[in-house]
């Protein structure tokens, strides 16, 4: 018999898949330059959950190099300790009113951490030694956004106007009368609402319909910035849907997924998986998908609701700009975001009170709860624990394409060798779908575990055939690269 390879390929499910080098299908798995690599489940820092629905989080830096977790619910707003949530709120105007559809977004800028929501006065901290939230001096305006740009603090999506945003003084985040100290304001007469700003050297202002690039105009006090058009009817579908990584702004948009590199526009998601994430997501939840850059890792990972039922974001879109591919994930979460561990003393009883010895088997030495700044996508799982992305593996699917194995033959298909690591020879399967002509289903068989040899017995005849592999949760595996199957010719097509 004939060893034929039949790699898995780049996942693009909005093209055509016939005798092509594209993935089928992919599910809890990392895109590879060459392979898929594992995806980690989600590992809670302890058993302390956070009282209520989190709507927000953030980790800022002290200035001795660690680092504080904060994160806010409809009413209240926290920080991480290593035994609890404490609430750092503000002492005076009551609880907090976060709109039902918007979130908490912090900002850190020097020794202060910015809160804002629309319907709420913008709430600010001392990192260093402040124990509770309390309103920004200056009365800057009431906002849905908040960007340290530079010298200067920006607020966007204003509740008393959408079109607006508004700086603060440079190098003061108190300042807000305008046109005092570089202070100002600027309205934008097109593109519809501003979602937000973005960037770093090269600002962006992502709107709902377009995309502006703002520049500081050192020396000038008329303008203070340039703001440049660059996209006009494309803008971020979603006020939490776009980040950027440098220089380079990554967003979601009503037909998909793009990047901004200055003025060059890049539909990154086009002929890729535009058609398959619009097919598959929320319509009406798609105004709070939410946009994470991996620090660790170079990818951008949109979170969004996959079900109609969903009330907490279920799946991943995760893009590697390294390589330009594209992977997926189901994992469910009440909200994302850019974390790093705090640092614990071993000399306290740490997450675990009462074992001040450390003689507990709950969290080994070694677990990075003890480690602090370590760079990690985190979240609020569905239980309302703090969680990192350092679990178990998930359980991953992959499918090769749909190929004619004997061009022009039925082709019969005894062992079928897949191509990775994983050591799962228990509970690992391999499943093979058949189909004669295009304009039938395909019917997959039953999948069929994976031998001592390495090789499952996937016994099949048809014209044409696809693979699927089923590699179980908490499985150690690095690489996935497709499947060897031993075929032969199985008679002639007429």
């Amino acid at each position: 018999m004939a060893k034929m390879p039949v790699e898995f390929g780049e996942w693009r499910p909005d093209v055509a898949l016939l005798d092509t080098k594209f993935a089928s299908e992919v599910e809890n798995v990392f895109a590879g330059i060459n392979s898929y690599l594992p995806f980690p489940s989600l590992q809670a820092f302890s058993t302390v959950t956070l009282p209520g629905e989190v709507c927000g989080m953030y980790a800022a830096r002290t200035l001795g190099g660690s680092w504080k977790i904060y994160a806010g619910t409809r009413t209240k707003l926290y920080t991480w300790t290593a035994a609890a949530w404490i609430d750092v709120s503000r002492t005076v105007g009551g609880d907090y009113n976060v709109p039902f559809d918007a979130m908490w977004v912090f900002e850190q800028s020097g020794t202060k951490l910015v809160a804002v929501n629309q319907n709420d006065d913008v709430q600010v901290i001392d990192i260093e030694a402040g124990t509770h939230f309390a309103a920004l001096a200056g009365s800057p305006p009431r906002a849905g956004h908040v960007k340290q740009i530079g010298d200067f603090l920006f607020l966007s999506n204003l509740t008393t106007n959408n079109r607006t945003i508004q700086w603060s003084a440079i190098n003061d985040i108190t300042g807000w009368t305008v046109g005092l100290n570089l202070s100002d304001m600027q309205e934008f007469p097109d593109c519809g609402p501003v979602q937000g700003i973005a960037g770093a050297e090269i600002g962006y202002v992502v709107q709902d319909r377009g995309i502006r690039t703002l520049q500081f105009l050192p020396g000038d006090t008329t303008f203070i910035f340039n703001f440049s058009r660059v996209l006009h009817d494309r803008g971020s579908i979603s006020k939490y849907g776009f980040t950027s990584i440098g220089n380079v702004l990554y967003f979601v948009s009503e037909d998909g997924f793009y990047s901004i590199t200055g003025q060059q526009v890049m539909p990154i998601g086009t002929d890729k998986v535009n058609d398959w994430w619009l097919a598959n997501s929320n319509v009406d939840k798609r105004n709070v998908v939410q946009a994470i850059a991996g620090v660790n890792k170079p990818l951008v990972v949109w979170a969004y609701h996959g079900s109609d039922a969903s009330q907490i974001y279920d799946k991943q879109i995760i893009f590697n700009w390294s390589n330009q591919r594209w992977s997926k994930s189901s994992l469910s979460a009440q909200a994302w975001a850019l974390l790093a561990t705090p640092g614990l003393d071993l000399d306290t009883d740490g997450t675990e009170p009462g074992d001040a010895l450390l003689d507990s088997t709950a969290l080994p030495l070694d677990s990075f709860v003890y480690v602090g700044g370590r760079p990690l996508i985190g979240a609020i799982d569905p239980d309302g624990h703090l969680a990192a992305l350092t679990g178990p593996n998930m359980p991953a699917t992959l499918e090769t394409p749909e190929v004619h194995l004997i061009p022009g033959s039925r082709a019969f298909v005894s062992d079928v060798y897949p191509l990775d690591d994983a050591r799962d020879d228990a509970t690992g399967t391999v499943a093979a779908a058949t189909r004669e002509r295009l304009q039938d289903a395909p019917v997959w068989q039953p999948p069929v575990r994976i031998e001592t040899t390495g090789s499952a017995a996937a016994y099949s005849s048809s014209r044409l055939h696809r693979f699927r592999r089923y590699i179980p949760a908490a499985t150690v595996w690095t690489h996935a690269q497709g499947v060897v199957a031993e075929v032969q010719q199985d008679g002639t097509v007429a």
